[in-house]
């Protein structure tokens, strides 16, 4: 397509290119309007702060300047886009001196943040070469491009050499970032060191200060002791009020692997139209683009699962550590003659295993809620009406 053509395109929403570039490109206006200046606005309504950051100053001022010149092709948002990058980065570097000065662990906001808009800022890299007609403003964003990298590795890296005293006892799961809890690194070093030796109580990993019985007791015998009226319910639905952020966290990764689960099938649907088409560039270029998908949609699934589980089980033992810490506690102020040992026992060991062998599926109970209407409609998409005889097998065989 040629250069006038294209660069009408480019100044659409679009979103695609139509046959510019090859027909498998996004256009620059909806690149710089989605991809790159609804993401900062987000960061700036989180981080209303401001700082220079000068190597990112100095090349986004350069960008703002190439791209104020009459030469460059640009679309409506272009420079409007340069500019609130520019800001946003202002404000990202007060966030980084905060977060250093008053975290134990790198900033999982600002890790997560370059980590979509340097995916974001690729494919706004990859239309300025295509173009073939902004090559300066493509030279300076694939330089910014590589320093957002830089500055994405750095975010990333521990900081429990620079903690002062009393927190460099800190465990290596609290210190860790967002892709050491995303992917579980923090635990490389216990697996190398249990691969070669036997591993002893002292050697295990110190724990996070959140599952210590002591800051749970703390944090439930008080509020617990201050219940006047006490019913069969109110010891849970003290558990439920005092963790409800804990057991809230683990609510996002489990919408993400019904999102991710149910990409599945929209993926085997489009990998056989795809087989059946004739092999074309257009057509590789979908190949390319399913490869990506299938990279995303599996790599999400392996993590939104792990972080589900993971944020499951650790809400399950603090649980499990506030109802034993305060049942001793309780039996420490006990007469021996007062209560049956044996009951005692059996509180502290099989009721409270069946509590917590109950919790590990309390998120199940709305997530297949979910699942099965998704199903139902997706079913209903394909066989119409007789979607609902697998649900009627279902209902029957409970």
């Amino acid at each position: 397509m040629s250069y006038q053509l294209c660069s009408r395109v480019d100044d659409t929403f679009g979103p695609y290119a139509d046959s510019c570039r090859g027909g498998f490109d996004f256009t620059l206006l909806f690149e710089e309007s989605i991809l790159s200046i609804l993401p900062l606005c987000l960061l700036l309504v989180v981080v209303p702060f401001r700082i220079v950051y000068l190597v990112r100053r100095t090349i986004k001022i350069a960008l703002i300047a190439l791209w104020a010149n009459q030469a460059a092709t640009r679309s409506r948002t272009t420079i409007p886009s340069t500019v609130v990058a520019l800001v946003g980065f202002l404000a990202l570097g007060v966030l980084s001196y905060v977060e250093h000065q008053r975290t134990v662990r790198p900033s999982q906001l600002i890790e997560l943040y370059l980590l979509f808009s340097l995916l974001f800022d690729a494919a706004r890299v990859r239309t300025l070469w295509l173009q073939g007609y902004n090559d300066d403003p493509a030279v300076v964003s694939t330089l910014a491009l590589v320093f957002k990298f830089m500055l994405l590795v750095v975010e990333a890296q521990k900081k429990h050499k620079s903690l002062r005293t009393k927190w460099e006892c800190q465990s290596p799961e609290a210190t860790s970032g967002l892709f050491g809890r995303t992917l579980f690194l923090w635990l490389n070093r216990l697996f190398r060191k249990g691969y070669g030796n036997s591993l002893s109580v002292e050697e295990l990993l110190p724990l996070d200060k959140q599952l210590m019985s002591n800051y749970l007791y703390d944090k439930l015998q008080q509020p617990w002791a201050n219940v006047a009226k006490k019913s069969p319910r109110s010891l849970l639905m003290l558990f439920f009020k005092r963790l409800k952020w804990r057991l809230l966290a683990a609510v996002p990764p489990r919408l993400g692997l019904i999102g991710f689960k149910f990409c599945q099938p929209f993926l085997i649907e489009r990998a056989i139209s795809f087989n059946r088409q004739p092999v074309t560039q257009s057509s590789t270029n979908q190949g390319y683009g399913l490869i990506g998908a299938y990279f995303i949609v599996y790599c999400g699934i392996a993590v939104t699962m792990g972080q589900y589980q993971h944020l499951t089980y650790r809400s399950i033992t603090m649980a499990r550590g506030g109802l034993i810490s305060m049942m001793f506690a309780k039996i420490a102020f006990v007469k021996s003659n007062a209560a049956d040992p044996a009951s005692s026992l059996t509180l502290m060991s099989a009721d409270i295993e069946r509590i917590t062998t109950g919790w590990q599926t309390m998120h199940e109970v709305w997530a297949n809620v979910i699942e099965v209407a998704i199903a139902i409609f997706l079913l209903e998409r394909q066989l119409g009406a007789a979607c609902a005889i697998p649900l009627g097998v279902a209902i029957g065989e409970s």
